[in-house]
């Protein structure tokens, strides 16, 4: 398209566009000059009623993304709070999760040294005319899996002892707070 084409709205045709109401109105025969301008108001009008209709719709779509913003916030929340309150056993899970990779990994890139191409093999992978052993291509992705979750599972465990800890001594202030003549002190 030339940028000096003119570009049609959908209802208009490109004989409307060019004809002498769009152009001069004082040229149309007698009676024309009314129907033209009635065709004009039309033409606003159902741009308005469409521009009223977009709005409407724009409206709703964002009282309802924002109705499910919060939903998924609430329970994005909701889940935090529930991982929060059972520190221990995530980070129980996720340590085993991070060891059965971890060992997987140490597997894979020793089966990944043992199937590795060696000599012609190495020159034909190299040139692209053969393709490595899927172990091979696989070891550097379980690998950084392997570290990934290891990193998790120390970020878990830290937290999980940052938080016990926070804990006790929460409990040893409480019971220092205490008086000694109290039914609930420990002898």
């Amino acid at each position: 398209m030339k940028l000096n084409q003119r570009i049609e709205k959908p209802t208009e045709s490109a004989s409307d566009a060019s004809s002498p109401a769009n152009n001069d109105p004082a040229a149309l025969p007698e009676g024309a000059a009314e129907a033209a301008a009635a065709s004009t108001t039309a033409r606003k009008s159902s741009a308005h009623e469409y521009a009223r209709a977009a709005i409407v719709g724009a409206k709703r779509l964002t009282a309802a993304a924002a109705t499910g913003t919060k939903t998924i916030s609430g329970k994005v929340v909701a889940k935090v709070k529930e991982v929060d309150a059972n520190h221990r056993e995530v980070a129980g899970k996720i340590d085993t999760v991070s060891m059965g990779l971890g060992i997987t990994s140490g597997v894979v890139t020793a089966g990944a040294a043992l199937a590795a191409p060696t000599g012609l093999s190495a020159i034909g992978v190299a040139l692209g005319l053969t393709s490595a052993p899927l172990i091979v291509t696989a070891a550097p992705l379980v690998s950084a899996a392997a570290a990934v979750t290891g990193a998790i599972s120390g970020g878990a465990y830290f937290y999980s002892k940052w938080k016990s800890a926070k804990k006790t001594k929460a409990d040893l202030a409480a019971q220092d707070a205490q008086p000694v003549d109290s039914p609930d002190a420990a002898p």
